[in-house]
């Protein structure tokens, strides 16, 4: 079942048979793969439940002045709206996702759903089989389920969704590595490049099959993909977490708030009694725009206002045809022959969804890095041109450069700078990591996300993986498959996406979201360049959704070791409250990134990586 709700909203309801002379108001979700009714929106039971691939027919009605129904085989249901708007809204989202072929479709088209709780076994009632499974082996103890047994319902719709999903599938994770083994390279299915693990920084990583430490599989059509040379010898590769799946300025924002919750199990996120934080200073980092004024309504939404676009709907790369995605392409791509104008130097790169090349422009004799893709084994071609079109339109010194793409037949081209120190995942496990050289990566991160966020573009994938470095210390943002433009109509997104590691509990919560989610994420990145992984990565993946859902802020390892001006900068980025989570344009004043070391000093991480 589908956990990204589409659209959601009260109608009133008539269905044909014994209860056909009432009309009832339910609560409808609209999801990816089902459309269910509800009493209310408090309640997650549903009183009904409709598989979308088995709709015959969805057409308007004259029973009521904004009414359409929605025919299967066993039952017709009539569904009256408020108004014209409403009624072709809620008829267009469902007739995209069904078949509506003519096709002579399977029975059992509607299943009445009876989940419940008992709270005197702490157990659940009705759940479906595969859901009893995977709550069986998830290690969520009946405690936590009677806590909050909603949040148990909504991660175990997420999980069952994106296990089918391939690149959005949330996998199990790596388990822990006993001491005594030797250090062994990890692998993240979904950007295709290994790094080798420090025993000593964060926990180890268990062995796996080993696979092309270089290429993206076939079910993860990214194009900014990690292009590293090629280690002398290297030790087997192991996956990394999979890939799955938008103010007020703080009057205080130069020291902690006086009553700062802490973290769980006392790890606080507030100043040490010897801390504090430096005094402010006037000046702005460098190449940072002015800070325009935030949304006054809108507390969750980008630092900029959405871009004001036509009235009509726009149409989305996700609801494109295949035909029209490679019209779409066929716009953005150049028109000349890549062969003639980039000599391959060499292959950093095999997999299931094709190369990847250092080239030399033959023009200006520069290095490049280049993807070549045959789009016939790109299951999601929409991910393909949503990242070019987010390249090309965001060209910043803290985001991978775009530099030109070809269609060559079937295979796609895609130019890029070349990037030879990796991705920030190999420098975690290889280095440990000090404060300035923390800060340093995070500021200049940051700069990146307060350019995408300023044009109204969410990254929604921000981690170690999706972090670049060259020779000389840059740090840039890669990998722009999941990047969403917010429009005045979109003014939040609602979609399942990125990385459960890494994800902001309002994301996994199905909650409306903005521009903050990539805030909660460069926080437990900043986790992972102290702990050497994100919270959680231990638990299985269904109980790691609920701990996102429920915890909130996690909890760290030994906080008696960092800063206190550290404490308060992952405080700013991991608060729960998005109305009190910090913006871009917030951190890029905050205290912590005046202790940010020069590109330099991660110069000696970068070679001390790329030896081994």
């Amino acid at each position: 079942m589908s956990s990204y709700v589409v659209k959601r909203g009260y109608c009133s309801v008539r269905e044909d048979g014994f209860r056909s002379f009432m009309w009832s108001k339910r609560w409808l979700l609209l999801r990816e793969q089902t459309l269910t009714f509800h009493r209310n929106e408090n309640t997650y039971q549903a009183l009904a439940l409709i598989f979308l691939k088995e709709v015959e027919a969805v057409n308007r009605t004259e029973l009521k002045p904004y009414s359409f129904e929605i025919v299967t085989k066993e039952k017709t249901y009539y569904v009256s709206c408020k108004s014209d708007e409403e009624l072709y809204s809620w008829m267009d989202e469902i007739y995209q996702r069904s078949p509506l072929m003519g096709i002579s479709n399977p029975t059992n088209f509607v299943h009445k759903v009876h989940v419940g709780f008992d709270s005197d076994s702490g157990l659940f009632t009705g759940l479906p089989r595969e859901w009893k499974s995977l709550l069986e082996s998830s290690n969520i103890s009946k405690e936590e389920m009677s806590k909050n047994p909603q949040a148990v319902l909504d991660v175990l719709e997420f999980y069952t969704e994106n296990m089918g999903r391939g690149r959005d599938a949330p996998r199990s994770p790596p388990q822990p590595r006993r001491a005594e083994e030797p250090p062994r390279s990890r692998l993240d299915p979904g950007s295709g490049y290994s790094s080798q693990q420090n025993g000593g920084y964060g926990s180890p990583v268990p062995p796996a099959k080993a696979t092309s430490p270089y290429m993206t599989p076939s079910s993860s059509p990214n194009l900014s993909q990690r292009v590293v040379p090629p280690p002398p010898s290297r030790p087997a590769i192991v996956p990394r977490p999979p890939e799955t799946l938008d103010r007020t300025r703080d009057r205080q924002q130069y020291a902690p708030p006086p009553s700062q919750p802490a973290y769980s199990n006392g790890s606080a996120y507030t100043n040490g009694g010897s801390s504090r934080l430096p005094p402010p200073q006037p000046s702005r980092p460098q190449d940072v725009p002015a800070r325009p004024p935030a949304p006054a309504k809108e507390p969750s939404a980008p630092t900029a206002a959405p871009t004001k676009g036509p009235k009509g709907r726009d149409t989305r790369l996700s609801t494109m045809s295949e035909a029209q995605i490679m019209e779409k392409l066929r716009a953005v791509v150049s028109k000349g022959d890549p062969t003639i104008l980039y000599a391959k130097i060499k292959k950093v790169g095999q997999g299931a969804s094709g190369s990847v090349f250092v080239a030399r422009n033959t023009g200006n004799n520069t290095v490049v890095a280049i993807k070549q893709m045959d789009l016939a084994n790109q299951p999601r071609k929409e991910l393909i041109v949503n990242e070019i079109l987010v390249m090309k339109e965001s060209q910043h010194p803290n985001i991978v450069n775009y530099l030109d793409s070809f269609l060559v037949k079937s295979e796609l081209w895609v130019v890029m700078e070349y990037m030879e120190g990796g991705p920030l995942t190999d420098i975690i496990d290889n280095n440990t990591m000090n404060e300035p050289q923390i800060a340093a990566i995070c500021c200049e991160t940051i700069k990146g996300l307060h350019h995408l966020h300023h044009r109204s573009i969410i990254h929604r994938d921000i981690k170690s993986d999706n972090v670049l470095l060259d020779s000389e210390g840059h740090v840039k943002i890669t990998d722009f498959g999941f990047c969403a433009k917010l429009t005045a109509d979109r003014g939040k997104r609602a979609t399942m996406v990125g990385t459960p590691y890494w994800m902001a509990p309002e994301v996994v919560k199905q909650k409306e979201y903005g521009a903050k989610v990539d805030i909660w994420s460069l926080g437990i990145m900043a986790i992972e360049m102290i702990e050497g992984e994100p919270p959680y990565l231990e638990e299985e993946p269904l109980k790691a959704l609920y701990l996102i859902a429920t915890n909130g802020t996690p909890t760290l390892k030994s906080p008696e070791k960092l800063s206190g001006v550290f404490k308060n900068f992952l405080g700013r980025c991991l608060e729960v409250d998005v109305a009190k989570r910090a913006t871009a344009d917030e951190l890029l004043q905050h205290p912590f990134l005046r202790i940010a070391a020069p590109s330099s000093a991660l110069t000696p991480l970068v070679k001390r990586t790329t030896k081994k």
